[in-house]
């Protein structure tokens, strides 16, 4: 049992949280005190019988309502940090544990294990970086203004913030083993050498595994074993010790511990490499998880895996240590780690490792080349050690030329460090000799997730050409000098622009969200945070493993051998309609019947049968995985339609269907360029950190109490009367508030709430099912992929004369919520002059689960393909890209963009940064920079209703909204409760805004992006004129009341303090924005930086500018992951999506957003048909990343020219490393010393 599962089940403390469960995404990070010590802990990894004698506290206990907030809490919600807040009691924990005296620098490091889907990062770390030593003046003032403004709590003693925590037993001398017997294991707690081998000795042929801090099961999750055995109390295994020739440390030292032990010795003499270990062990995972991931259990990964990429094997393999391993208290081996690997550990344990003194005639360096900036597996690592003299360059000793990543087995190169050896390294002839010796020796395997072949093996000769290039650079031409080094970020900075009507307030008064202080203490509750209630069962799918197939029978024998398994239920126990989304219901988007559970036909992999009920959640997950499906033989032949590209090569017709066809009004007659391209996007996944989620509980006559975590109560309410055949008022459905959704949860979590709802009327029990990161990721859809094939007829100033575009759009297996004609029309309607234009959009239907929105959806991908279109004739045409688009907009958003765009060039330093990008790349080989700049005309449409009921309590005179809307991330309760106060002329102090349900507000519409709060702003304000109108007779007749006075008055007058509006379909908007950004690219590994990025909005009147910001700066980073580093690879044979969790699919961390992130509101238009003037733009921005891309285009535009190719090349997102370096062109042949090669270098582009 691990911490989190003690603290949420047992002790009952809702505030901790979890997601991924292997400590990538921080969300369960909780503050330990031990050994005289406070660190930040993954309590999902941590095992709770670990955890004897320690002090944990949690960010309810670090402050909360009743005894005020800490410091940090409330400098993170007053600085807006906090969205969704599903992550910010993880965030504060992690940063109340580093402590005080930490640089900026340092604070913005120690951010790697914490994800936010929602604010983007900016604003969590400016709140954090003013805890800083090095902190602005005015960062520091901020912090002290907030402390004043919020009840901060303080010990009396030391007058310092003082926290709880949740265990106060003193320290004990007694060191006598504890010996634990489990209800199926057994565990140990040792103290001793001695003890460890004894129970080895009387349990010869048990299974056992060594608990340090289990972080392992975060890579590689654990079977059940016999024994456990916690070693962390053995000093022994502590040691370290320093001589003039070597460095001990000792088996049981956290990779936290050994990072400080290189630190503090890297001055000495023979060991000044060190300092290169601890930059590389910075690097490995994050913060948490090295506080307590042990240097033997790191390499006892590596030595039952050898596929892991052990960034500590490779570091200590590079420069020769050994390990000492204990083969009885008594008996100690010493190996190499190249021995280790070979050598029976059973019985046995890694007492230490010894690391050598080097002299300064070795050269020593370490590479990780990652898929984002922190806390990710390395697509390839390297790690080389060389001996040689300074003067001539000649190797003086067999080298170490060490990678992982190539395959299994590879670990040295040695037929390269056989020819390396005696020779002058830097020689270009003997540097192409090893280079091509090197290219031969590497023969990369290709096993999924992992990237391809040939990526791999050019990424592998690029980091050993930069270790080349960084001996002596000064012995380099300064043009290849930029090799020698990776890319550098600065500390993150950033900047906000905003206009405010103080006439309106609270209405467009900058504030943060009303229950943000909440929300980073873990007070307010999610959909898991319900109950708990007695005799309530948990959940599991039980899913399919192939994508195509007939299903004959279960056998759940297996699964019923966990004793605590209650139940299984498949499409024969549903005692209404086998469906989950009815077409019949009329639901928005949804004309198709999707099923609940799978009957004979499997549609995809992972799609659900049956569902499992256990008395604990682990059970049921267990158990779902032991319920054997049964296939029909034989099995069919034809692999499963995962892409686009295999719908159109089956030829069947029925999996493609014509959405829309929007012909061209007209054709001009100047042609001098025909231009054919294709282009095409992945899908993504939301990731939101609350996964889909139900809680359902039975009361009275049938009646279903729901509280699911979705977007959309009536879709849930219709669905599950639907499945359990009752009438609808027999399904009460509240939402409180969701922890992130970004689309997932509109009509995704109906699957979900329709079995939990089933298993609670089987069984009448209160029922919880919350699904696993790995069943969300295999079983739910996720945003379209898309294809678009295009041919432009255009005149020589590149104006389009005609453009013919064909796009296809990836539903998955049904063709529920389509996009194929919300892409035609964004295309039709953006900001470009489209009468000769003709649009064709196909929807295609895969064997993939049904996909959904998110966020931004169509209109993503269809200025993402109409911005390719112009980069594409500005590149035939040889004109630059930004007069192509001006060439070709309509007058009308000409007019409005034209001094946006003016403006942003002035305000983003645009044409000086620029011919800085071309004097930078002239100058340099293997780093390019690229600057670009994108307009965007962002339709907001929506068709439904939504509506609200506002009450006056009669006493007081306070206010109670409730609203249809779903409080998400976007901060729609604040906005109303600002809307309702300036509209009744209170303190918004005086505004409730309550959960939402199906019983205030029925029938009403999804919570979609921005939209939502102004048709639920547009209700309330109505629902508070008709209370006003009422309470006006009584005005007249007492002008000067108090508010409180005037509401009793019309009480006792029997005036109805209550008043219901429904808002239904709205005009359609739009929104304008223009958009720049700089990058920097490495073109020897594909890494990227994005160095600065200027983003201004033409946002009317925003309703609360802080939010606001906080929402573009959030869908500007979710996009910069879908364009660079997310994306789904499946299995081609079976269709499973095998990057299925936090270790193999990364998300933006905290360093992957812009360096230098500048968010700019205006009021440009003033014709906004929104309340107040206001407009529904959170989401545009998502639409305006699709700068990176572009700005990616340019650096590498310089690159292929240096390779020798000026030619137009399809760039597809996402915009990977892989992708990056592959379309590079670089090759092992350019990698030379001299510049010989490339005289012409003024002519290139």
């Amino acid at each position: 049992m691990t911490l989190f599962v003690f603290m949420r089940e047992y002790a009952k403390l809702r505030d901790i949280r979890a997601m991924c469960h292997a400590g990538d995404c921080g969300a369960c990070i909780v503050s330990a005190i031990f050994k005289d010590k406070m660190i930040a802990v993954n309590s999902c990894l941590v095992l709770v019988l670990n955890c004897d004698r320690w002090h944990i506290i949690t960010s309810e206990a670090l402050g909360n309502k009743r005894e005020g907030y800490h410091p940090i809490q409330t400098a993170l919600a007053k600085k807006n940090g906090s969205q969704c807040g599903y992550c910010s009691p993880g965030m504060v924990m992690n940063m109340y544990s580093l402590g005080k005296g930490l640089s900026m620098q340092q604070i913005e490091n120690s951010f790697g294990g914490n994800i936010c889907r929602c604010t983007g990062y900016r604003a969590i770390l400016d709140a954090f970086k003013g805890f800083a030593i090095d902190a602005h003046p005015s960062m520091v003032k901020d912090i002290q203004d907030i402390e004043e403004l919020y009840k901060i709590k303080s010990c009396r003693k030391n007058k310092m913030p003082c926290v709880r925590s949740y265990y106060n037993k003193q320290p004990s001398d007694e060191k006598k083993m504890l010996s634990i017997k489990l209800e199926d294991a057994h565990f140990y707690k040792v103290f001793m050498i001695e003890d460890l081998f004894t129970i080895f000795e009387e349990n010869p042929k048990a299974t056992y595994i060594l608990n340090g801090g289990n972080t392992a099961h975060g890579v590689y999750p654990s079977s059940k074993k016999d024994i456990y055995i916690d070693i962390n109390d053995i000093p022994d295994l502590y040691n370290i010790e320093k001589t003039d020739s070597i460095l001990v440390l000792g088996g049981s030292l956290t990779l936290t511990t050994a990072l400080e032990t290189f630190q503090k010795y890297s001055n000495d003499t023979g060991f000044k490499y060190l300092s290169h270990l601890a930059q590389h062990v910075e690097i490995i995972a994050n913060v948490p998880v090295r506080n307590i991931g042990t240097i033997a259990g790191n390499l006892m990964l590596k030595y039952q895996h050898e596929e892991f990429s052990s960034d500590l094997f490779l570091i200590l393999e590079t420069v020769g240590t050994q390990v000492h391993v204990l083969k009885s208290p008594s008996e100690k081996e010493s190996l190499y780690l190249s021995e280790f690997l070979n050598f029976d550990m059973h019985h046995k344990i890694i007492y230490s490792v010894v690391l050598p003194s080097l002299d300064d005639k070795y050269v020593c360096r370490f590479y990780k080349i990652m898929p984002r900036a922190q806390n990710a597996r390395g697509h390839v690592d390297a790690g080389f050690l060389f001996t040689f003299d300074h003067n001539d360059g000649k190797v003086l000793a067999f080298p170490n030329i060490i990678f992982c990543g190539i395959n299994k087995h590879f670990k040295h190169a040695k037929q390269t460090e056989q020819l390396v050896a005696g020779r002058s390294i830097f020689d270009e002839k003997i540097l192409k000799l090893i280079i091509e010796k090197l290219h031969v020796e590497l023969q990369p395997d290709h096993v999924l997730p992992d990237y391809s072949p040939e990526f791999r093996k050019i990424l592998a000769e690029g980091l050993f050409y930069k270790f080349l290039l960084s001996i002596q650079p000064e012995r380099v031409a300064s043009y290849y000098r930029s090799g020698a080094t990776l890319l550098e970020r600065n500390l993150s900075s950033a900047k906000q622009e905003y206009n405010t009507k103080k006439a309106i307030w609270p209405v467009s008064k900058p504030m943060p969200k009303l229950e943000a202080l909440e929300q980073t203490s873990g007070e307010v509750q999610y959909c898991n945070d319900m109950g708990p209630y007695f005799r309530e069962v948990f959940c599991a799918f039980v899913v399919t493993e192939i994508g195509n197939g007939k299903i004959e029978s279960f056998d759940t024998s297996n699964a019923f051998k966990i004793k605590d398994v209650v139940a299984f239920f498949s499409a024969k126990d549903i005692p209404g309609k086998n469906l989950c989304i009815s077409a019949i219901s009329k639901m928005t988007s949804l004309p198709e019947d999707e099923l609940l559970f799978a009957e004979e036909n499997v549609l995809y992999a992972g799609q659900p049968v049956g569902v499992i009920v256990a008395n604990t959640h682990n059970s049921a997950n267990e158990a779902a995985k032991l319920v054997k499906i049964i296939y029909k033989k034989p099995l069919p032949k034809t692999k499963p339609v995962i892409s686009i590209e295999d719908a159109l090569n089956s030829q069947d017709n029925t999996r493609i269907r014509e959405s829309a066809n929007i012909p061209a009004k007209t054709k001009g007659n100047d042609i001098k360029h025909v231009i054919k391209g294709v282009f095409q996007c992945g899908g993504q996944y939301h990731h939101s950190l609350e996964t889909q989620s139900c809680v359902c509980v039975p009361v009275e006559n049938d009646i279903i109490d729901v509280y699911p975590s979705s977007q959309w109560m009536n879709l849930i309410q219709v669905s599950i009367a639907t499945c359990l055949n009752v009438q609808n008022n027999s399904v009460n459905v509240h939402v409180n508030r969701l922890g992130g959704s970004f689309g997932s949860k509109i009509s995704r979590n109906a699957q979900i709430s329709c079995a939990c709802a089933l298993v609670c009327h089987k069984l009448k029990r209160p029922t919880r099912f919350v699904m696993t990161t790995e069943s969300d990721m295999q079983s739910i859809g996720k945003r379209y992929s898309m294809r678009q094939e295009y041919e432009v007829g255009v005149n020589n100033d590149g104006v389009i004369q005609y453009l013919k575009s064909k796009h296809w759009s990836n539903c998955g297996s049904s063709f529920n919520e389509p996009q194929a004609a919300i892409i035609a029309s964004y295309m039709e309607r953006n900001c470009y002059l489209t009468n000769t234009w003709t649009i064709v959009g196909f929807d295609v239907r895969t064997d993939l689960p049904s996909n959904t929105f998110c966020r931004a959806s169509g209109s993503t991908e269809g200025v993402a393909m109409m911005e390719n279109l112009m980069e594409h004739i500005a590149k035939v045409t040889k004109k630059d890209s930004m007069k192509i688009r001006l060439a070709n907009m309509n007058k009308i958003d000409k007019i409005l963009l034209s001094p946006m765009i003016e403006n942003l060039l002035k305000k983003a330093e645009y044409e000086e940064n620029k011919n800085d990008a071309i004097w930078f790349n002239l100058r340099n080989r293997w780093k390019k920079r690229g600057i670009a700049m994108i307009p965007t005309k962002y339709l907001i449409t929506f068709e439904g209703q939504h509506s609200a009921i506002v009450s006056v309590c009669a006493r007081d005179g306070s206010v109670c909204v409730t609203h249809s809307g779903i409080e998400i991330d976007q901060g729609i309760n604040t906005k109303i409760a600002q809307m309702a106060a300036q509209t009744l002329d209170i303190d918004i102090e005086m505004i409730s805004v309550k959960g939402s349900n199906n019983l205030a507000t029925p029938n009403n519409s999804a919570t979609g992006h921005s939209i939502t709060e102004e048709y639920c702003g547009f209700a309330t304000m109505h629902a508070c004129e008709q209370i006003l109108n009422r309470l006006e007779p009584i005005r007249e007749k007492n002008k000067n009341l108090t508010w409180k006075d005037l509401i009793f008055i019309a009480y006792e007058q029997g005036i109805d303090l209550c008043a219901h509006y429904t808002r239904m379909n709205a005009p359609k908007e739009f929104v304008l924005g223009v958009t720049t950004a700089l990058v920097e690219i490495d073109v020897l590994t594909g890494q990227h930086v994005i160095g600065r990025v200027d983003l201004m909005i033409d946002s009317g009147v925003s309703l609360n500018p802080e939010i606001d910001i906080g929402q573009v700066e959030g869908a500007f980073v979710m996009g910069i992951g879908y364009w660079t580093s997310e994306n789904l690879i499946y299995n081609p044979d079976t269709g499973v999506l095998i990057n299925n969790r936090l270790w193999n699919y990364k998300s933006p961390g905290a360093k992957d957003i812009p360096a230098d992130f500048r968010v700019y509101l205006i009021n440009n238009t003033n014709d906004s048909l929104g309340i107040y003037g206001s407009k529904s733009f959170d989401e545009s921005s998502f639409c305006m990343s699709y700068v990176i891309p572009i700005a990616f285009r340019y650096a590498l535009n310089s690159a292929r020219a240096d390779a020798g190719n000026t030619k137009w090349y399809q760039l597809d997102g996402p915009c990977t490393i892989e992708r990056i370096l592959l379309t590079s062109l670089t090759n092992k042949d350019m990698m030379v010393y001299k510049e010989e090669k490339y005289k012409n270098r003024s002519q290139r582009n």
